[in-house]
């Protein structure tokens, strides 16, 4: 590796792959190698990866992907490594109450929570005049996908949770004063822009086929590069405008219990929240160069930008500050990261450790969602540990209140 990108601390170990390196963010001792090369060597052998990968200490085996990792080319998009879960992010603000004046009335806003915010496959019945006429449908694709029937279902799901690990929360602070926190992602539309140019990508004439089936790619100088560039950044306007939603609807749930919320005013609230998103491909200047950025389960947080670590659903999350480190490409993790898959949770996890481990919080769901217990996902703790030259923690929050997506 170019001296350039050498970088030495307790809690990095560079781990050599092929004629590459993935430099890994972790407060263990003993990374699970062979995960990691399973996952990288393919797409080290493409020679796409520059200068090396990065994997933040959430970092956990997905589906066709590694979650944690921040992947950066010169030139060359790889749509199967960010997914289809595009815009997928955190948006949190803190209220203007204590945690404790809420106590009573908990099951009075879980219950207008559950019934303003669709979950799971759920959605919206119908578009609110206030959703209709949201900024995001003056945007188009640079191709033609919103057609009418998906535009239709988009406008359904706009302001819907999801499901899998999405979740929204009451939380409290050190200080004891409440926030809210949600966690969402742009829902068929994403889904929609990846296979679409998963599919449409095999058969252009800038690529090489037989490299095509080992990784999928587009070269950004390719028109269907820039094409798939500003789609992605029209899934992320998707999901961060849904996230608004929500929150803006969750603190008319609140509002309806608290008067400081509505003495605070839920626009200003909303304006006042941060949002990041944590699966999408951007181009970012690193190292004096031009890089395409993928990140899939990171965030990127530049020095003094605020940002969001959750935890588990009965565990500690995080508001931290970006410290802004160049080896890291400005990263850092984008929640604890599991440490089961999910059907090892449900076979390991008793519902009796289920509920001890959610004592004190108020929430729903039971055995359906075995898979997002505590147990099932790392210390977050212990991932903070491991990226403390990357970002350092402004607030500790405990949740109170949590609804799943399930």
């Amino acid at each position: 590796m170019d001296k350039a990108y050498h970088y030495r601390q307790k809690n990095v170990r560079d781990l050599p792959i092929r004629d590459s390196v993935v430099r890994l963010w972790d407060a263990k001792d003993s990374p699970d190698r062979e995960t990691i090369g399973e996952f990288f060597e393919p797409l080290f052998r493409t020679g796409f990866v520059f200068p090396y990968a990065s994997l933040m200490p959430d970092y956990h085996p997905g589906e066709n992907s590694m979650i944690g990792s921040v992947i950066p080319t010169k030139d060359t998009l790889l749509p199967s490594v960010v997914g289809g879960d595009l815009g997928c992010g955190v948006t949190a603000v803190q209220l203007p109450v204590e945690a404790d004046e809420l106590s009573a009335v908990l099951p009075n806003i879980r219950d207008g929570l559950r019934a303003g915010i669709p979950t799971g496959t759920s959605h919206n019945s119908q578009a609110t005049e206030r959703v209709a006429n949201n900024p995001i449908w003056e945007k188009e694709p640079r191709t033609p996908l919103l057609t009418a029937r998906l535009k239709s279902k988009l406008l359904r799901q706009f302001a819907s949770l999801g499901g899998g690990n999405h979740f929204l929360e009451i939380q409290r602070d050190t200080r004891g004063r409440a926030w809210i926190m949600l966690h969402s992602g742009s829902r068929y539309l994403g889904i929609v822009i990846r296979d679409h140019y998963l599919e449409a990508g095999a058969a252009q004439d800038c690529i090489d086929a037989r490299l095509y089936r080992q990784v999928p790619y587009i070269p950004l100088q390719c028109s269907m590069g820039r094409d798939y560039l500003a789609d992605v950044q029209f899934a992320l306007d998707f999901a961060r405008e849904s996230r608004k939603e929500m929150m803006l609807r969750s603190l008319e749930v609140l509002a309806a219990h608290c008067p400081a919320v509505v003495q605070a005013g839920a626009d200003a609230l909303v304006a006042a929240a941060h949002d990041v998103s944590h699966n999408y491909v951007a181009l970012e200047r690193h190292f004096g160069m031009d890089l395409l950025v993928h990140r899939k389960g990171a965030i990127r947080l530049a020095e003094g930008e605020v940002g969001f670590v959750p935890g588990s659903m009965g565990s500690t999350s995080f508001v931290v500050e970006g410290r802004g480190n160049e080896y890291a490409f400005c990263s850092c993790s984008h929640g604890a990261g599991r440490s089961m898959s999910r059907g090892e949770a449900f076979r390991r996890i008793s519902d009796r450790d289920l509920e001890q481990s959610m004592d004190g919080i108020l929430w729903d769901g039971k055995a359906q969602v075995k898979d997002e217990a505590p147990a099932a996902y790392k210390d977050s703790h212990l991932v903070m540990r491991g990226q403390k030259d990357l970002v350092k923690i402004r607030y500790e929050l405990k949740p109170v209140l949590s609804i799943k997506g399930y």
